[in-house]
């Protein structure tokens, strides 16, 4: 028992010794910890103010010591002032683990990571390197781990990650925080050595990349071998996501399928950005976001710093045009209708343009849209008139519109011909077949005899024009104002005027006969009266008009109470004396009834009312 603690003790003071030894070679101004039986070395320069030319020189005696070399396999050198790799680091064979953080170093050395075939891990983050080239990590199969983020990094040579034979093992690629500004595909070649156990994940956040370039060659399709990774591109400066299919040479169709298989995510794209331009070019992915909300890909991407993709409205995403866009235009394509518009209005066209943007899909049509130009007289046929679904030329000068024109417009969903001098159209026009939905409101429509034909011709098409009480008369003056649908040719052809003076001297000359005729009868009947009466027995004023009518009373005779006496009483008598039966207010009013009932009894009840007017009868 003895022995043994004698055997610890010695070790322990050999141990003691070789550390005060390291200490002692350790570069002045540095701190350094040799631990694990000599195999973890950790060389920490914070604050280091003597020449960097004597920090590398005593660096380089340090690491090239025998026993360091020989035993080190973890190697941590960091906030030095180093900005040339040590090269006695290249000799380190049994290097498993090499650390080089927070120096200044500006490149790696060739032909010496290669030499450290042990290599699992390696970090030489936040320094000033600045590229990766060719050969570099070749043969390093038992690297996992490789951390170069906060560098100045800008070109990583074709093959440094490209060759899927070396850097096996490879699952983390660390390059955030880096100045690259285009990417290869050589991110494929990295993940495809991935599995869903165990993917591969290549960090490249907040670099400037704007351009994804294919020098690689590289075209992926189904069949190919399926990569499992996360790549992540976030705060880059990507405008759009359809630069990065374009640009490694990836269809829509295999991009998904990279994402996903029968369900199962296999690649993973972190592609949040504030650059992005949201406009048509990456329709297909919004419209395909919104109606699978649950698909994470434009998650993060925001328009111009402010809003959130997946937030506009689809019909927001548009594109200006500029190639073959008329001058003074503007030329948007909208995915969300299918449509390219073009906006010439108010541009002082005198005619139309002889080309335009072609047509980005065949599917989509042109909307055309040349309105207010009072200068254009003439419309004629242009080429991209079959593409067409909607043209505009309302307020313009248009004073016909030709039957070659009638062909094209004849296709279109929409033509809107308001506002313009039309005053007729020819005459063939009426064997054209229109499915267009027209406007032609509010021109100078002429009414004439000859053009009445266009009533017919208009009213057929009634279900197609979109504004029939728009459609007036403005010639001639007697037709000014009146709907040329809801005309006759009779109206187009008489002249109502004319027609009404006839008329009228017709019926003066009517109506004078009949009343010359009409009073020389009644002038005879006038004087021959008499013996009219005689002759039948028969006086206008001598008859009962209410026969068959129940009433009581022949007359009722009205008159006020202070008349009675003697002036009711003699009217009284001498109606009876004649026959007549008479309603009289002192002898027949109901008692117990107020006057103005038995008034209105009494004249119901009587055939005539008699009121005997004086001072009293008005007085009261």
């Amino acid at each position: 028992m003895l022995a043994v603690v004698l055997v610890v003790i010695f070790l322990s003071l050999m141990r003691a010794t070789d550390s005060i030894k390291n200490t002692t070679e350790c570069p002045n101004g540095c701190k350094c910890d040799l631990i694990y039986d000599d195999s973890h070395l950790t060389v920490d320069c914070v604050g280091y103010s003597l020449p960097v030319e004597q920090l590398s020189r005593e660096m380089d005696l340090f690491l090239s010591d025998d026993h360091i070399v020989e035993s080190l396999t973890y190697l941590s050198i960091i906030s030095t002032p180093l900005t040339r790799f040590p090269a006695p680091v290249c000799k380190l064979l049994n290097l498993q683990w090499l650390y080089l953080n927070w120096n200044r170093l500006t490149e790696l050395p060739d032909n010496c990571l290669t030499m450290l075939t042990k290599l699992v891990e390696f970090s030489a983050e936040h320094n000033k390197v600045v590229g990766l080239q060719d050969g570099l990590f070749d043969g390093l199969q038992d690297l996992t781990t490789l951390d170069l983020s906060f560098n100045s990094i800008k070109f990583i040579g074709l093959r440094v990650f490209s060759n899927v034979s070396d850097l096996t093992s490879l699952r983390s690629v660390n390059l955030k925080f880096n100045n690259l500004t285009s990417l290869e595909p050589w991110w494929y070649y990295r993940c495809i050595l991935g599995t869903e156990s165990s993917p591969v994940t290549i960090l490249l956040k907040a670099n400037y990349i704007t351009n994804f370039t294919n020098k690689l060659q590289f075209h992926f399709r189904r069949g190919m071998k399926v990569p499992y990774g996360y790549l992540d591109l976030s705060q880059n400066e990507v405008i759009h996501v359809m630069d990065i299919l374009r640009g490694w040479n990836i269809s829509k169709i295999d991009f998904e399928f990279l994402r996903n298989a029968r369900g199962h995510p296999r690649m993973k794209f972190n592609l949040a950005g504030l650059t992005y331009a949201c406009d048509c070019t990456d329709f297909s992915f919004y419209k395909f976001v919104i109606f699978f909300p649950r698909d994470d890909l434009l998650e993060g991407i925001r328009c111009s710093h402010t809003y959130h993709a997946i937030s506009i409205p689809l019909n927001e995403f548009v594109c200006d045009l500029t190639d073959r866009c008329p001058s003074s235009c503007r030329c948007v394509h909208r995915p969300a209708n299918a449509t390219l518009h073009v906006y010439c209005s108010s541009t002082n066209l005198s005619s139309l343009p002889l080309e335009i943007p072609p047509l980005p899909k065949i599917y989509v049509k042109y909307k055309l849209d040349f309105s207010n130009n009072k200068l254009l007289r003439h419309l004629e046929p242009r080429p991209y008139f079959v593409n067409t679904s909607f043209l505009d030329v309302s307020n313009c000068g248009l004073t016909e519109i030709t039957m070659a024109v009638w062909k094209y417009v004849s296709r279109f969903s929409v033509a809107n011909f308001r506002g313009n001098k039309l005053q007729s159209f020819a005459r063939q026009s009426n064997t054209v077949n229109i499915s267009a939905s027209l406007l032609l409101g509010s021109n100078l429509w002429m009414c004439s005899c000859d053009n009445r034909w266009m009533i017919t011709w208009l009213q057929s098409l009634s279900g197609q024009i979109s504004d029939p009480g728009d459609i007036i008369c403005s010639s001639p003056a007697r037709l000014y104002g009146r709907n040329v649908l809801k005309s006759t040719e009779y109206d187009f052809c008489v002249n109502p005027v004319q027609r009404i003076q006839r008329n009228f001297a017709i019926a003066v000359s009517a109506t004078g006969a009949t009343l010359v005729i009409l009073v020389i009868f009644g002038l005879v009947i006038y004087k021959l009266r008499v013996k009219f009466y005689r002759r039948w027995k028969f006086h206008p004023f001598d008859r009962d008009e209410c026969v068959g009518e129940d009433m009581d009373y022949d007359v009722f005779l009205c008159c006020s109470s202070e008349d009675h006496n003697p002036d009711g009483l003699r009217i009284l008598e001498v109606l009876e004396s004649n026959g007549y039966c008479v309603c009289y207010h002192e002898r027949d009013f109901l008692p117990g009834q107020l006057i103005m009932e038995n008034v209105g009894r009494s004249i119901e009840r009587s055939k005539r009312t008699v009121c005997l007017l004086s001072t009293n009868f008005l007085q009261r």
